[in-house]
């Protein structure tokens, strides 16, 4: 498996594309890389098989309509944010008109098997929005874990549809992934579950997140 990773202005987004050994790949939130991700395909003689969204905020599905035309890839997102891909998102404070895309598929947990070599989970992990979702490559010990882990930091849930004791919850859940794993983020630096362990237990002792059980 190799990623190709992008941080996008103007929000520093973190854009993944995730390759198997015969050029058939994976694309995790374009946000507004969708030129990257569109150079980096025809560069890298890349077949993109399905867009990936963690979840969706107007950040992270902004170019979802320009890679898929372009692409001819299918688009995929938790079926509780489905409808923030359309008119009936939430408002929000990224004051951007979002090209129209409607959702191919519709995950809820567990195996993806978009790309047959790829051995993909997907983790709900809702709090920061109602569908909010890590990718997992167990074998590779990789998770993009969007807007839920960040390197020393964590995601919002003051936000339409955030809940902090669901993100609690899910912040737990990641946790108990190796602490090799390797975190790539929705936004910011890489980093791996070890390293934020102590960040997390922090945020618990400070208040920021009382019920956390890490």
């Amino acid at each position: 498996m190799r990623i190709l990773e992008w941080r996008v202005p103007p929000y520093d987004n973190g854009t993944y594309v995730v390759i198997d050994d015969r050029r058939d790949a994976l694309v995790i939130d374009p946000a507004m890389g969708e030129r990257l991700v569109i150079d980096a395909a025809i560069e890298h003689g890349l077949r993109l098989v399905e867009i990936l969204n963690t979840h969706g905020h107007p950040d992270h599905i902004y170019g979802n309509a320009a890679v898929k035309e372009a692409t001819q890839a299918r688009l995929a997102i938790h079926r509780l944010d489905e409808y923030r891909l359309g008119p009936k998102r939430p408002p929000s404070s990224v004051s951007i008109t979002i090209p129209s895309c409607d959702a191919d598929d519709l995950f809820d947990e567990g195996t993806l098997t978009y790309v047959a070599d790829l051995s993909l989970t997907a983790l709900h992990t809702p709090g920061h929005t109602e569908g909010s979702t890590c990718f997992y490559f167990e074998r590779e010990g990789v998770l993009f874990s969007g807007d839920v882990l960040f390197k020393g930091n964590t995601g919002r849930w003051d936000l339409p549809g955030g809940d902090r004791e669901q993100m609690e919850r899910s912040l737990e859940r990641v946790s108990t992934l190796p602490g090799n794993t390797k975190v790539f983020p929705g936004h910011g630096p890489s980093t791996t579950i070890g390293a934020e362990l102590p960040n997390l237990r922090q945020m618990r002792e400070m208040g920021v997140l009382p019920g956390l059980r890490v």
